[in-house]
């Protein structure tokens, strides 16, 4: 493979920090950055090549033409119920996540949200038809029981499921 230099832009959702560190780069939401990466060059050059191939996959990165970052629907915030449940789905899909623990605190750091879209009783129930089939795989890959699994919604403050 050649050698490669692309900009990368940190396009961030909602809730994301303002900034990432990934691959010794410090990456400002919506700030583009020119990466030159190798291959077959020096460590730092592999990983560099690395990045800008792992951020072409990635839906919080921009790699090539930086207006494309500002077009980004992940930029807009929902308005109402029908948008929110369209901007949770794409999260749900497009975030990675490891552990229960990390899926309903994206849920729940959503809730002011939810409630300014006027989110109702439909729309949670479609939205637990997408969310529980991930909570639960999450909760066997961990090892998690229902009630390790309650305490996790408790802490969240849930105190029973909103669908």
């Amino acid at each position: 493979m050649p050698k490669v230099a692309e900009t990368i832009t940190y396009v961030p959702g909602q809730h994301d920090p303002s900034f990432v560190k990934w691959c010794g780069h410090t990456l400002q939401a919506n700030v583009p950055k020119e990466i030159k990466g190798d291959p077959d060059g020096s460590s730092t050059e592999k990983l560099n090549a690395q990045m800008i191939e792992s951020a072409k996959g990635n839906p919080h990165f921009v790699v090539g033409d930086p207006s494309k970052a500002q077009r980004s629907p992940r930029n807009k915030q929902p308005k109402d119920a029908k948008s929110y449940r369209a901007y949770f789905i794409d999260w749900l899909k497009d975030e990675t996540f490891e552990t229960p623990e990390e899926l309903i605190g994206r849920f729940a750091r959503d809730r002011e949200l939810q409630a300014k879209c006027e989110v109702g009783p439909d729309d949670f129930a479609l939205m637990g038809e997408l969310f529980m089939p991930k909570l639960s795989d999450l909760a066997k890959a961990c090892d998690m029981a229902e009630a390790q699994l309650a305490a996790v919604w408790i802490n969240h403050g849930f105190n029973q499921l909103p669908w």
